[in-house]
């Protein structure tokens, strides 16, 4: 009863911020910070979910990076919505694009739609993100898994984010979310999740035929870093 009641409150309230988000970024299309201004608007939903979101740091940043974080299931943009950096893009499948109301308000934010499915589409898209960083002056937010884990661990990472900060000449910034295959709508009591950026990462030097080792090494750290968590939240919480 208490997971149906949850459900249905969470619903509506996210149909309501999309169309607040989506009258908030008609004001001001594409600005560097709509994304986190609207995403402060989920806030309230902490409460109707029962959640609980521990930002361990922030990030450390004076210039365009390109952060990187895990994509476990629906829950992350609460999560995300604790810590999202100042003028940053986020990235997002172009079949959001046409879901009412949200894709409208996703796009007017300022964030990109990518055709995962059209490699030639892709490259463009490294490439836009890349002139987005430079010419904006803007980071990008990229979940490099590319779809959602539902509680297998970190999936393998796609090269895309990676190419990016390479051809922009950026650092990644890596940002881990403990586990949260735990966290269900029917606790009485909330069970907390962790969120951390890790140190950037330099491309300085870097062509994009390192990408793929990018990749790989971000990777293992991402992983290990929240492994830790996990393991802090068995001990502490």
């Amino acid at each position: 009863m208490l997971y149906y009641a949850r459900l249905i409150a969470v619903c509506i309230y996210f149909l309501l911020f999309c169309f607040i988000a989506l009258g908030f970024c008609l004001l001001r299309p594409f600005h560097g910070n709509n994304t986190r201004i609207v995403l402060k608007m989920l806030f309230p939903a902490y409460w109707l979910m029962n959640l609980k979101v521990i930002a361990i740091n922030k990030p450390q940043i004076s210039s365009p990076v390109v952060f990187t974080a895990n994509h476990q299931d629906l829950l992350d943009t609460f999560f995300f919505a604790k810590i999202w950096p100042n003028n940053c893009a986020g990235v997002g499948k172009s079949e959001l694009a046409w879901v009412p109301v949200f894709g409208l308000a996703f796009w007017l934010a300022g964030n990109i739609f990518i055709n995962r499915g059209d490699k030639d589409k892709a490259r463009a898209v490294v490439d836009q993100m890349a002139d987005k960083i430079n010419t904006l002056n803007r980071s990008i937010f990229i979940m490099p898994e590319g779809t959602r884990s539902r509680g297998k661990g970190l999936l393998p990472f796609k090269k895309g984010a990676f190419l990016t900060a390479i051809k922009a000449g950026v650092p990644i910034v890596p940002l881990c979310v403990s586990s949260t295959k735990n966290i269900t709508l029917s606790d009485w009591r909330p069970k907390p999740a962790l969120v951390e950026f890790l140190d950037p990462i330099s491309t300085d030097g870097l062509s994009e035929d390192d990408a793929e080792r990018l990749a790989l090494d971000v990777h293992e750290l991402m992983k290990a870093k929240i492994a830790e968590m996990d393991k802090r939240l068995e001990n502490e919480f």
